[in-house]
């Protein structure tokens, strides 16, 4: 027992206290220290109490416990989201644990589970999208339960293998300026090509782009607000218009190339006698759609011929952030931390995020002295 005279007493003469470890709601072995009690034998008689409410087991089943966070989830998470959370619980987690009390599951059950998932060679950043899911459900059961155990947590990510490490520094890609500029040039349809114009030239997300109207382009500042995005339900139409990603609002400025086109295309659109500052910069009156910017795309890659070079639209925003870094070194640059802190705030992405996801496209020391030794 860990019952105590407090060295200080109330004014009533209250002295005893108990102090205990217990693990809190993200599976941490933490203190708690109680108020101060008259007896020694009240101060022995809450502590029971106190360490019952939190070791008593939750008898739920594991799904029955999952279902419950997926409803209560809805409120918080966008519906394209949970929607993948749904599919990775249901395909990925739910097979091990299904006929399991989730108070009867251990951090060793964790680690078998991880130990099957790292034998059928499935991607560790790919395993780690299931652990997130997987821990946030416990997460739940922790709040709304009173688990006060995260045997997820506990049992911590998946780690990458270092020949997985190589791979996903090496398999970032992005298509270069001047493959880039045969692609633009063949697009003679006003909407995408300005579409893929912005695209290319300020890195936005393609939610953040669909999700653009015009007010949001202030051409007399060369600026353009990024304050939501666009997430697609199910494959039709249907569409949620919603905060940016982390909810990092933005403002991004303008290059003369993609100010000049913006400009050219708002006259155009605002030709159309119902035009408003309302409408979506590009679908006018309607959202374009995932399925028609997808379509486009691959059908001007082939047209420039280069379809063997063809990129996703995310890399599409790599791409943004190579040529940033092309045009930073050959101006004579080279603080990368300096450049990460700017690209971040423009990117909408953290620093370390920045760091992590594309240093290696800046020269090493290692090839700076080599540069040097070259030129003597």
């Amino acid at each position: 027992m860990s019952v105590f005279k407090d060295k200080e007493k109330t004014k009533d003469g209250r002295q005893w206290r108990f102090k205990v470890y217990y693990h809190n709601a993200d599976g941490k072995l933490v203190p708690y220290t109680s108020k101060r009690f008259l007896l020694e034998k009240e101060a022995k008689a809450e502590e029971r109490v106190f360490l019952l409410n939190r070791n008593t087991p939750v008898k739920k089943k594991f799904d029955i416990v999952a279902d419950d966070y997926f409803k209560d989830a809805k409120e918080r998470i966008r519906e394209s989201t949970l929607l993948t959370y749904y599919s990775q619980y249901k395909n990925n987690i739910l097979p091990y644990f299904k006929n399991k009390f989730i108070d009867e599951i251990q951090v060793v059950d964790i680690e078998k589970w991880k130990n099957k998932l790292i034998s059928k060679n499935i991607k560790i950043s790919t395993c780690n999208q299931y652990y997130v899911v997987f821990k946030e459900i416990f997460t739940y059961a922790n709040r709304k339960f009173e688990l006060n155990y995260n045997p997820v947590a506990l049992s911590g990510r998946f780690k990458k293998r270092n020949d997985e490490v190589v791979e996903n520094k090496n398999k970032l890609r992005y298509i270069v300026y001047e493959d880039y500029c045969k692609f633009i040039n063949v697009i003679n349809d006003d909407l995408y090509h300005c579409f893929f114009l912005t695209l290319y030239f300020t890195g936005m997300r393609k939610g953040e782009i669909q999700a653009l109207t015009w007010k949001d382009i202030d051409l007399y500042r060369r600026t353009i607000k990024v304050d939501k995005t666009i997430s697609f339900i199910t494959k039709n139409s249907k569409y949620k218009i919603t905060a940016t990603k982390n909810c990092l609002n933005r403002e991004i400025t303008m290059s003369n190339i993609l100010f000049d086109e913006l400009s050219h295309y708002k006259e155009i659109v605002k030709k159309y006698s119902d035009f408003s500052e309302d409408w979506f910069v590009f679908g006018n009156g309607d959202v374009l759609t995932d399925y028609w910017i997808d379509k486009k795309k691959e059908e001007y890659f082939e047209l420039a011929n280069l379809k063997s070079k063809a990129i996703t639209i995310h890399e599409f925003r790599h791409s943004h952030v190579s040529l940033c870094i092309n045009e930073y070194l050959k101006s004579g640059a080279n603080d990368s931390t300096k450049f990460f802190l700017m690209m971040s705030q423009r990117m909408g992405h953290s620093l370390r995020v920045m760091q992590e996801v594309y240093m290696h496209l800046f020269p090493t020391a290692q090839d700076k002295i080599v540069d040097l030794l070259n030129n003597l």
